[in-house]
């Protein structure tokens, strides 16, 4: 019984380290063609104008034209991409951090530090020029931590209900 307890917890760790990496390539990578365009930017209006230049602080500025026209098939594929990129990649952020923190299981304090996390992961892309500040970009990634936290207390509820935890 120790052994597969043991062999869990080495998939569950060696998943969320691949899931970091992943992670850290999507959210910083995407950004590096336009940095050198954004620095430039920076340079001739200043720093402050271009991160400005960069976030949008109006909630659902960027969801709403997908709203819209959602019956335009090609807008169908940039709303799926959107939803993708945005909520289910962080999904099993929402799974790993009530795994492997028992005070992250309950519902205020895992909320306080997803937005903590996704806030900083914005205010890092847009302050060092490798993506945008996006209020949507929150509610989108909340959105899927959410889910991926009802995931994980399903599963463990059900665990717990078969004795296996």
């Amino acid at each position: 019984m120790e052994q597969k307890k043991s062999f869990g917890r080495l998939f569950m760790c060696t998943c969320c380290g691949v899931y970091l990496a992943v992670m850290l390539l999507l959210l910083y990578s995407k950004g590096v063609p336009a940095h050198a365009y954004r620095l430039q930017t920076a340079r001739l209006n200043g720093y402050l104008p271009t991160v400005l230049r960069y976030t949008n602080l109006r909630p659902l500025k960027t969801i709403r034209p997908f709203l819209r026209t959602a019956a335009q098939l090609p807008l169908w594929d940039q709303i799926m991409n959107q939803v993708t990129g945005n909520v289910l990649i962080f999904i099993p952020a929402g799974i790993f951090l009530p795994y492997y923190r028992a005070k992250q299981r309950h519902l205020k304090p895992f909320c306080f530090t997803v937005l903590l996390i996704i806030l900083f992961v914005e205010l890092s892309q847009v302050l060092s020029f490798l993506g945008s500040f996006d209020v949507d970009d929150i509610l989108l990634n909340f959105l899927g931590c959410l889910t991926g936290w009802l995931i994980f207390k399903m599963i463990y509820g059900l665990l717990h209900l078969l004795h296996i935890v």
